[in-house]
């Protein structure tokens, strides 16, 4: 685990601190690598929940320009090294994410938060993509992604002006799902994780999923993902998890007995 990173496990949340205050929080694929492996080896150790955050006032200033390729090859384009590879993770992967924006998310950085399931901020946060300021046509995920959350039209302002947004307005886009006073960020983030952790695992990972793909790809099936898709669903309904919640629901609604 590279310095630039920090873990702990607060119960089943894994909690990861980008730590590289020299650069802002900069990563670069030595650092997401590291976050690949701490999120995958706290799932195989039970973790059920990760909140991201950064240290020193910012969250992450997007990917190291010290680390960048002179001449980029074409399989580093196809994915900016690492960072596709670890947004996949974020998405789809083994545990639901929360972004607790300590400061600003910044082009890769914003990425990573908008790949969490939920974001956290206070008020002075900012967020931008400036990949066009630097020369750069971003990935086509990475600005599939930016549009699908807050319109193609702001999605444009955001890409080609390449200015930053405050945390009200990325509120009000679906960019940031919870506002709240700075120095509550990272307890409510680590709260909604623990939520999302106490809920039926196979129903949040399948829903997850599912979202995923109603993004991609709208509800439209083929023969073969309408059969993937509905027996991941029963093998939710089925899981020893579902059970044990639809009991708990019952025995809550059940009026006591009367005297």
């Amino acid at each position: 685990m590279p310095n630039q990173l920090r873990k702990e496990r607060h119960g089943d949340v894994l909690v990861v601190t980008f730590c590289n205050l020299s650069r802002a929080n900069a990563v670069d694929d030595r650092v997401l690598l590291a976050l690949q492996g701490a999120i995958n080896e706290a799932a195989d150790t039970g973790a059920r929940a990760a909140v991201l955050t950064g240290a020193g006032g910012v969250f992450c200033a997007g990917y190291d320009l010290n680390a960048l390729p002179t001449t980029p090859d074409r399989n580093w384009l196809k994915g900016h090294g690492e960072l596709e590879a670890t947004l996949r993770l974020l998405r789809e992967g083994p545990l639901p994410t929360v972004a607790a924006l300590s400061g600003a998310a910044i082009g890769a950085g914003l990425e990573i938060a908008l790949s969490c399931d939920l974001r956290v901020a206070h008020s002075e946060v900012l967020v931008q993509m400036p990949p066009v300021k630097l020369g750069i046509v971003y990935t086509l995920e990475g600005i599939w992604r930016l549009a699908t959350l807050c319109g193609a039209a702001k999605a444009r302002e955001l890409l080609l002006l390449a200015e930053p947004l405050g945390a009200e307005a990325a509120h009000r886009l679906g960019l940031i799902s919870r506002l709240v006073d700075a120095e509550n960020v990272l307890d409510t983030a680590c709260e909604l994780a623990r939520k999302m952790a106490a809920q039926p695992r196979p129903a949040v990972l399948g829903t997850r999923r599912l979202i995923e793909h109603l993004l991609r790809s709208g509800p439209t099936l083929s023969e073969e993902q309408a059969e993937e898709l509905l027996a991941l669903r029963l093998a939710s309904w089925q899981s020893p998890e579902a059970h044990t919640a639809r009991q708990n629901q019952r025995n809550r609604r059940r009026r006591p007995d009367k005297d």
